[in-house]
């Protein structure tokens, strides 16, 4: 078996379907298996997916077990050398499957190949592959020097293969079964974002993660998370965090990171929430208004840094625990 192709499900089950069918439309040229890991939708799924893919393996969790334990299960189950995370809001519209099979097996010196991520009308979506993209769990005062400033202490870091990233998002993530067997599988703590980064951050310690730029797939906007638009749309500078992306987040930074880099980022948040409260009370002061007059802000980031500490103790000395919000 070459791939085995690992689907997580939620609820999703027109998705599901759609991104079967396209697999089967574009894949030929390898010997593949589909594995679908459902963390009980109890919805109609399982009877849909048989009836139209009989040869598709279904598995259930049984409870919503979130995306690294779903994902290690079908990875348990695998028999392909490589195998290919896949996000049920995808769309294949070629062979991707193959032509990325074909290149990381020809690199000896890589343990995981992506994709080139595209919206619906096939223009690049842009996504994150460096781990750069922690720069904006910081909350820093605008203007440029304090751009420079984050930009200086969390650099790009720069590879001589132009292929290579840090990590691959894991929409479309294909790691070599031998790394998986060296670095293990994703780390189970995570409920649900981060555990692609993490996995990353293992996984280049024994070789390279690469973007191959003749791939690429359709990653639909929302697609598994519709509810995720709303969120956008409330978002403020310092409230621009989703509560479970961000609590995975910071365990990524902690154990990849230690123990420094994760107090020096608390401690900012901390401090953030009464420089809010007075950033507000002198505003309204100033505009003649009562001190205490719209602080739905402000207390909104206060009940978020408030989760995030609930977990502190935990996170700081990496006690097992289901990052679960």
């Amino acid at each position: 078996m070459d791939v085995s192709i690992i689907i997580v499900n939620y609820k999703t089950p027109k998705l599901v379907l759609d991104c079967i069918t396209s697999i089967f439309q574009h894949t030929n040229g390898i010997e593949f298996e589909i594995i679908v890991v459902d963390n009980q939708s109890e919805d109609q799924t399982q009877q849909l997916l048989e009836a139209q893919f009989p040869s598709v393996i279904w598995h259930q969790m049984g409870y919503n077990s979130g995306f690294a334990r779903a994902n290690n299960a079908g990875m348990k189950l695998a028999k392909g050398a490589c195998f290919l995370l896949l996000n049920s809001d995808t769309i294949l519209i070629n062979n991707v499957v193959k032509t990325c099979y074909e290149q990381l097996k020809s690199r000896p010196d890589a343990v995981a190949g992506g994709a080139i991520q595209l919206f619906p009308d096939l223009s690049p979506r842009p996504f994150y592959n460096t781990f750069t993209f922690e720069r904006p769990f910081w909350i820093m005062p605008p203007g440029k020097y304090f751009e420079r400033m984050i930009e200086k202490l969390i650099p790009q870091k720069l590879y001589d293969d132009p292929q290579q990233v840090d990590y691959i998002a894991a929409a479309f993530l294909m790691v070599k079964r031998l790394a998986v067997e060296s670095v293990g599988m994703l780390d189970e703590q995570f409920f649900l974002y981060g555990e692609d980064t993490e996995w990353g951050w293992r996984l280049g310690k024994i070789g390279k993660n690469l973007i191959f730029e003749n791939c690429n797939f359709i990653h639909l906007e929302w697609g598994s998370k519709p509810e995720r638009y709303n969120d956008i749309n409330s978002l403020t500078y310092f409230n621009r965090f989703h509560h479970q992306i961000q609590l995975s987040n910071i365990v990524w930074l902690r154990k990849s990171y230690g123990v420094p880099r994760f107090l020096v980022l608390m401690l900012h948040y901390w401090l953030w929430v009464p420089v809010f409260y007075c950033m507000k009370l002198v505003s309204n002061v100033i505009h003649l208004k009562n001190p205490f007059d719209n602080l739905e802000n402000q207390h909104k980031f206060r009940k978020m840094i408030g989760v995030f500490s609930k977990h502190f103790w935990l996170i700081l000395f990496k006690k097992p625990h289901f990052y679960k919000l």
